[in-house]
């Protein structure tokens, strides 16, 4: 595994299609770049940032990685280094702006945050800086050596593989330089066979040609039984299937046909899938660095490994189900061949839960709801106002479970006009509140007719609604995008408009095509 297809493994095995689309734009943003700092024109300038803009979109991972290997590209320049920096520094930050609406600063912190618990404990310490300088040190270190002694390319290859190796490497001793260092190395391998490639083709022009050419027919003939392997590998890896036939569809279409519209948690890996196959929300959908909702995290963790829960597992578990509205949970298990057992317990709810469905070792459960709504009616004295200290501190959630299992509540009957517009019918007091299990969001606002009515969160991240309204009211529940997210698209349409302008001036007789950097 650690000598053979990397890449593909982590395509087909993990799911790492976006990261590696990254591996395979980031060539082509640095050739654009490199092009524009070679000779810098308009027309390179708008190609550099619409290149790197495009890495940017496609993975949280090609933010850091094109900044790290613009400064390296800078620095294997022989001449104009500052010059250089100072345009990819522009080319970045015009990049930038003109995708922040896709990719606001606040997504960007989430996940910079949430990549620190995710998947292990990558948080950063206060020895981080420290490490962080000292990994730097070495890196100026390698640059002094190479610059004087080295081809660009070869400086250029060397830089990338000690950066990301050294991360990767690091990161294997837990020592975090970034968040989920391990995620690097499949920029680690691709820097090396790089710098494989370049030491090679410099030696390979010493030698003379017949030489050259007896271990050019050598190299072929290893390189051949090589893809003979990575072929009997991938044909092993990459099988196929009928996916109407796996439990992953027929999970999902069971669900869309017999719970529709009802939240679930699917604590298999059918969750990568499931919102492909049926429209139900859920309530993990498997990214964890982009989920907003941390007490919706820890509820997620402690449902599915019912740490220090002892006897009470199954009981702290549903709760945690119910007060996220959860009308089903789905649990592989020790039969089934899903790979994910992400239940550490996965019969702690036989008897405790009705067993809807059950096939190939995989179980759906029902969780009782007085409705099927993701809003609610309840009093003001039900709203969790203490946030729970962990997973097993369910004692905020009593007073909020009781007022959605009161069987004289009022219905709140939410619909959905579109993504953006939902609108809740309900008989309401004065006092009374609508509890939306929905996290909170500043781009939501809830309107009566025209009047603006108060919208907040409460301590599980949950939208409350105060319409203070007398009978049945219909309130609409509208996503207007918030000040961040409407400064992003101003910004973002700036910036496009601003590069599209900058071309069609360039195109103009009589203009030059140069800039000055």
């Amino acid at each position: 595994m650690h000598w053979g297809m990397r890449r593909l493994t982590n395509i087909v095995f993990y799911g790492e299609s976006p990261h590696n689309v990254v591996l395979s734009l980031l060539p082509l943003s640095l050739l654009l770049t490199a092009r524009f700092l070679d000779a810098p024109t308009i027309r390179r300038f708008v190609a550099a940032v619409a290149g790197t803009g495009a890495v940017m979109l496609t993975n949280a991972f090609g933010v850091v990685v094109v900044a790290i290997c613009f400064v390296i590209l800078c620095a294997a320049r022989g001449k104009d280094r500052g010059k250089a920096l100072l345009s990819v520094a522009g080319i970045i930050l015009l990049a930038y702006l003109a995708i922040c609406r896709a990719l606001p600063p606040s997504l960007i912190r989430l996940m910079e945050t949430n990549s620190q618990s995710s998947g292990g404990d990558f948080r950063f310490t206060y020895w981080t800086p420290l490490l962080g300088v000292a990994f730097l040190a070495s890196l100026i270190a390698l640059w002094s050596v190479l610059r004087s002694r080295c081809s660009a390319i070869v400086q250029f290859a060397a830089l990338f593989s000690a950066c990301f190796g050294g991360i990767t490497w690091l990161g294997i001793q837990g020592i975090n330089i970034l968040p989920q260092p391990l995620r690097y190395h499949i920029e680690m391998e691709a820097g090396l066979c790089l710098l494989a490639a370049f030491l090679l083709e410099s030696l390979a022009r010493r030698l003379p040609r017949k030489t050259g050419i007896a271990v050019t027919l050598a190299c072929l003939l290893a390189l051949s039984w090589a893809a003979v392997k990575d072929y009997r590998f991938a044909r092993k890896l990459i099988r196929p299937t009928d996916i109407a036939k796996s439990p992953a569809y027929r999970e999902a279409h069971w669900i869309a046909d017999n719970l529709p519209g009802q939240r679930v948690l699917m604590a298999t890996e059918g969750q990568w899938l499931f919102n492909l196959f049926a429209d139900n929300p859920q309530m993990s959908g498997g990214h964890e660095p982009s989920a907003p909702n941390w007490t919706q995290q820890v509820a997620i963790y402690t449902i599915l490994s019912g740490a220090n829960a002892g006897q009470q597992d199954a009981a702290i578990s549903i709760l945690w189900l119910k007060a996220f509205g959860c009308g089903a949970i789905v649990v592989p298990g020790v039969e089934s061949k899903d790979y994910f057992h992400a239940v550490a317990d996965p019969k702690k709810f036989e008897g405790r839960l009705p067993l809807l469905w059950r096939e190939a070792g995989e179980s759906i459960y029902r969780v009782p709801q007085h409705f099927t709504s993701l809003a609610h009616v309840i009093p003001q004295s039900a709203i969790v106002e203490k946030r729970p200290v962990n997973g097993l501190d369910v004692s905020p959630l009593g007073p909020y479970i009781a007022a959605l299992e009161n069987p004289v509540a009022p219905e709140a009957r939410l619909s959905w006009m579109n993504p953006d517009h939902g609108r809740i019918v309900a008989k309401m007091a004065p006092s009374d509140v609508v509890s939306v299990q929905m996290t909170d969001d500043p781009g939501w606002r809830a309107r009566i007719g025209d009047r603006l009515v108060p919208l907040r969160a409460d301590q599980l991240g949950f939208i409350v609604i105060e319409p203070r309204c007398i009978g049945e009211c219909s309130i609409d529940l509208e996503f207007q995008g918030g000040t961040e997210r409407n400064a992003t698209l101003a910004v973002s349409s700036l910036a496009v408009a601003g590069l599209l302008a900058m071309l069609l001036r360039s195109a103009l007789p009589g203009r030059k095509a140069e800039m000055g950097v």
